[in-house]
């Protein structure tokens, strides 16, 4: 499953974010209630913490992304369990191409403006991933 989830995963991410740099401003944009399209120039991670240090975030990103990869490769898992570390794998790896190519990452999804940090696909991924894991049944390996 990971063969296949991950660079589709991975795809929709960057495109969604060649998108957002084609059609959107950095001026919220409603599209329904409750969500807007905003651009954002994000050269940090969550809520803009690290900002600067675009090498060693994207590197760090590919490093977890490349660990994961090989992990689900040998591994012999619960789907559920496969399912998650696929979402943190293309989660890491969408922005780790952002960082290391542009220097920043391209964020576009905003829930209301000034209510939370303006985020994309791949942080998505990245965080429902993350809940999967910590999940009672999430953890459960075989």
């Amino acid at each position: 499953m990971p063969t296949v989830l991950i660079p589709l995963l991975l795809a929709a991410d960057q495109i969604s974010k060649l998108l957002a740099l084609r059609f959107l401003d950095p001026i919220p944009d409603r599209l329904l209630p409750g969500l807007y399209l905003t651009l954002v120039q994000n050269t940090g991670v969550a809520f803009g913490l690290f900002k600067g240090n675009p090498t060693l975030l994207g590197g760090f990103s590919l490093l977890v992304g490349f660990v994961l990869l090989v992990y689900l490769a040998r591994a012999r898992s619960a789907p559920l369990f496969v399912f998650a570390l696929s979402l943190v794998a293309a989660g890491a790896l969408g922005n780790a191409v952002d960082r290391l190519g542009r220097g920043w990452v391209v964020d576009f999804l905003d829930i209301g403006p000034g209510l939370w940090p303006v985020f994309n696909l791949a942080d998505s991924f990245v965080v429902v991933g993350v809940v999967l894991l910590l999940l009672p049944w999430g953890r459960a390996r075989s």
